[in-house]
């Protein structure tokens, strides 16, 4: 028997925990706030194994049935959502209409959105009614198309233990219908161990206890992994697939439903070059993003052609990637007024997606090659959210965003933010606002496809961000370790086998 200590965790290698099926992953940041279903935060990595929503994106963003086996429109203000029969939670409480009843109770009782950030995907629900035991009725103020993807987002908790508990007692000890449910946290919140609950829906095949470790070093990571330490190691860079693969280990490159961007701030006082659309589209012509692809990201991801990313509803396969055409984006500047260029102010945060500091680099120096004298600023990702949700933009021309299509699998939220209709906008073309404020109301699935697909032309057409990649996640896997898979950044715990004994 072998020990080891990774961030203060001591962990034992032995036939025993494999018997028992135990997978050993590493995860970057604390659980901050423990397994509270309804943040928005570091939690994203347990909660889809203790909880379900009504429904479910699967790995390609397609929704799907969950603890709603059906659902339809009645009318442009009502869905109705037929459940399924014989789920229980992990501590026996049933799951029926009454439960999701109460759940939307707890979610829209005055205060939840502070509290329970979650509970704003809510924000068009007028009432929810139980038909009958496994029929629940939603009826919203307004027509939402986007009401089952929403339904996603939404942890459907065990009403009783969360009335008896309260947040923080729950959010320690949550109750859900999910294949797992927390066995023990260590050192507080840092680490912990889940257990399989017998009987859940969702059936798990071979692993009966998930063992998760804090390790925010990235090189940690790797270390512990090629030792033996940790089963899967998540967020690593590209450059350390090879060694990884030449060691005998396992990669897996999944994609997520964003989009990594330059955002343009043209919402100002000042006679900014970026107010020119003509500026705008010339520093796209500007980029190598194909070297981006080819020598940052070693063909881990793939050229962003929009802010929709490919797997998403609204993605236009007729718009192609702006090519790298520098000669091109001179002419447009000289057309412009700005021949010789221009200083840029480009603010930027690490971290949303591996060697995304590189990237941000080769942006700078190709836009020096036409003239443009970038200053790169590093920012934290909360100093990011402050300065987007106050617009504190001042002496900043332009910032790195993601357009995250994640957990709604929808690029409206990303559409919103570069919009008029953004609380605190930093761009804004009135002209383009009636094609989105329709795609809100839409409930034809074609017909909002067709809005959504135009939506994103119009948005090229105005030059709203300077597009790069698409997300991409690498996970190294040990050789032991079959069937991963993750749906966004979550793991797909209950269906990983192995094919023999550590």
């Amino acid at each position: 028997m072998k020990r080891w200590t990774v961030a203060g965790v001591v962990l034992v290698a032995s036939s025993a925990l494999a018997a028992e099926g135990t997978l050993r992953m590493s995860w970057p940041v604390p659980f901050i706030s423990y397994g509270n279903p309804y943040t928005r935060d570091e939690g994203s990595g347990i909660r889809s194994a203790i909880f379900d929503g009504l429904t479910a994106l699967d790995l390609s963003g397609k929704l799907n049935p969950a603890l709603a086996e059906s659902w339809e429109l009645q009318s442009p203000l009502s869905w109705r959502f037929r459940l399924r029969q014989g789920v229980v939670f992990s501590n026996g409480e049933p799951f029926d209409s009454d439960t999701v009843v109460r759940n939307f109770r707890i979610l829209r009782e005055p205060g939840a959105n502070v509290r329970l950030p979650r509970s704003t995907e809510l924000a068009t629900v007028s009432e929810v009614n139980a038909i009958d035991s496994y029929t629940v009725e939603i009826r919203t103020k307004t027509p939402d198309p986007l009401l089952p993807r929403r339904l996603n987002m939404i942890a459907m908790v065990a009403p009783t233990a969360w009335d008896e508990k309260g947040l923080d007692a729950f959010s320690r000890d949550p109750v859900g219908t999910g294949p797992y449910r927390i066995r023990q946290w260590r050192t507080g919140n840092t680490s912990l161990v889940l257990g399989a609950v017998p009987g859940s829906w969702r059936k798990v095949k071979d692993v009966k206890v998930i063992d998760m470790i804090v390790v925010g070093d990235p090189t940690a990571r790797i270390k512990a992994l090629m030792a033996g330490q940790l089963d899967v190691v998540s967020g690593l860079a590209p450059d350390d697939m090879d060694p990884l693969k030449q060691a005998g280990f396992k990669i897996v490159v999944s994609h997520a439903n964003s989009v990594l961007s330059i955002a343009y701030r043209t919402v100002r006082d000042d006679p900014s070059p970026l107010k020119d659309v003509r500026v705008r589209q010339a520093l796209n012509y500007a980029i190598d993003k194909q070297a981006i692809v080819d020598q940052i990201m070693l063909g881990t991801t793939r050229i962003a052609s929009q802010g929709a990313a490919s797997t998403l509803p609204g993605h236009d396969p007729s718009i192609a990637p702006v090519p790298y055409d520098p000669a091109k984006a001179k002419a447009m500047l000289a057309e412009a007024g700005y021949p010789q260029g221009f200083p840029l102010v480009i603010s930027v945060y690490s971290g949303m997606l591996p060697n995304d500091t590189l990237v941000f680099q080769k942006v700078a120096q190709d836009l020096s090659a036409i003239g443009i004298k970038v200053e790169l600023r590093q920012m934290v990702f909360a100093d990011y959210v402050r300065r987007l949700m106050n617009n504190e933009w001042a002496g900043v021309d332009a910032f790195s965003n993601g357009w995250l299509g994640g957990g709604l699998g929808d690029p409206i939220r990303a559409i919103d933010q570069f919009s008029c209709a953004f609380a605190t906008p930093f761009f804004c073309e009135r002209d383009i606002m009636p094609t989105i404020d329709a795609t809100r109301v839409e409930m034809d699935p074609a017909k909002r496809e067709i809005l959504m697909r135009a939506v994103m032309r119009e948005l090229n057409r105005v030059g709203v961000a300077l597009w790069l990649v698409e997300f991409a996640g690498v996970t190294g896997i040990a050789p032991h370790v079959q069937n991963y898979a993750t749906r966004e950044a979550t793991p797909l715990y209950e269906n990983v086998t192995f094919s023999r004994q550590k």
